[in-house]
């Protein structure tokens, strides 16, 4: 007799996770409540991989909708290697041995759903007992999963961390890269190569070509001594030397005021008029714009430098770019550990909203988005 078989919604980000140590797999379908199907979330975290593994039992179909995930599936001398961006799908056959590894900065998410073959002995008969048996033969392989993986991210991986937005659960307690729109030349792209431009309702990519950056330590000085110690001074964007895309002939030079309370907001004012008046002698446009302190952690905010003579930023005015990019890359990773800690940054939010927007009502939902705009 057939069992009764009900109908199942699911939230993408509301399945119940069984975590391997390696990645995460969150049910959204338990094969317990369905004939020939399961479905569950993975979440692999950044540089670390799948182990590799076959299924006898099983098809497999991955739809990839976040992060940047590196596909290998092997059947004897057979191998295939398949980078997958947000909006693909892979299918993996039985008998092919296959691992999805995560090699930018912010991991990848893809969601899987499950055939079962008919014929095949069912490995496991829920899907709780699935992953307890998968889990024991991963830790045999893992070690060589993960050394396969790429100890450093290339340019792209890097900008699109940069690039991507993010939201949270509504108990905050994850948080989800959101890339279901972005475009090909910011998933795979050379950063340096485009920009994505704005003209009323359309958004494009267009090609560019480098210039040399206006801002030197001459120029950091006159814009840091524009202010007369009222706030904090900052350059963020393609003029700062930590910039994975460098300036090109549409470039602004963007300045960044920092504030920590409501008071600095008023004297942010006074700060702003001062730097406008240094507009004459700088050859690009200057874009200022306010700031909250707290922001400088995130990792969207990965390329600022402080302009006062004294901090320690100025030495990498003078960095070889090895250095430089071993900087972005630590400075990316740590601002997606703050990301990852959702009740900081709900309190962030919080904090920012007292600061620069008290009268907003109460939020309940929120992102953290890439082409933010400073408070001015």
């Amino acid at each position: 007799m057939t069992p009764q078989i009900e109908p199942v919604h699911a939230p993408y980000t509301g399945g119940e996770p069984f975590e391997f140590g390696t990645h995460s797999n969150d049910f959204l379908l338990h094969r317990e409540k369905a004939l020939a199907t399961e479905t569950f979330t993975v979440r692999v975290p950044a540089g670390r991989a799948v182990p590799e593994h076959v299924h006898t039992d099983m098809e497999q179909t991955f739809i990839f909708v976040s992060g940047i995930g590196a596909a290998t599936l092997r059947r004897g001398d057979d191998v295939r290697v398949h980078p997958c961006r947000p909006g693909d799908t892979l299918f993996v056959p039985t008998g092919w041995h296959h691992t999805v590894a995560a090699p930018g900065i912010e991991g990848c998410v893809y969601v899987t759903v499950n055939a079962f073959v008919a014929e095949a002995e069912r490995i496991g008969d829920s899907a709780t007992e699935h992953a307890e048996i998968a889990a024991e033969g991963f830790r045999t392989n893992t070690a060589a999963t993960v050394a396969a993986v790429a100890a450093e991210p290339d340019g792209p991986a890097l900008l699109r961390c940069a690039e991507a937005s993010f939201r949270f659960d509504r108990d905050a307690t994850r948080m989800w890269p959101q890339d279901f729109t972005q475009f090909d030349a910011t998933l795979t792209g050379d950063p340096g190569s485009y920009r994505v431009r704005r003209l009323g309702p359309f958004e494009y990519v267009e090609t560019v070509t480098h210039v040399p950056r206006v801002l030197d330590t001459v120029l950091a000085d006159r814009l840091h001594h524009a202010v007369k110690g009222m706030l904090p001074v900052y350059v963020e964007g393609s003029q700062s030397p930590l910039s994975v895309k460098p300036p090109c002939s549409a470039s602004d030079l963007d300045v960044l005021l920092v504030v920590e309370s409501a008071e600095d907001v008023a004297l942010a004012h006074k700060a702003l008029e001062a730097l406008r008046a240094v507009q004459d002698d700088v050859a690009v446009p200057l874009s200022p714009g306010v700031v909250h302190a707290e922001w400088l952690g995130l990792p969207n905010f990965y390329s600022a430098l402080c302009l006062d003579p004294a901090s320690p930023d100025r030495a990498w005015w003078t960095a070889d770019p090895e250095q430089r990019r071993s900087e972005v890359v630590r400075r990316q990773r740590e601002g997606l550990k703050v990301l990852h800690d959702a009740p900081y940054v709900r309190e962030l939010l919080d904090r920012t909203l007292t600061v620069l927007d008290p009268d907003l009502p109460g939020v309940t939902e929120w992102r953290i988005t890439p082409r933010w705009r400073g408070y001015v």
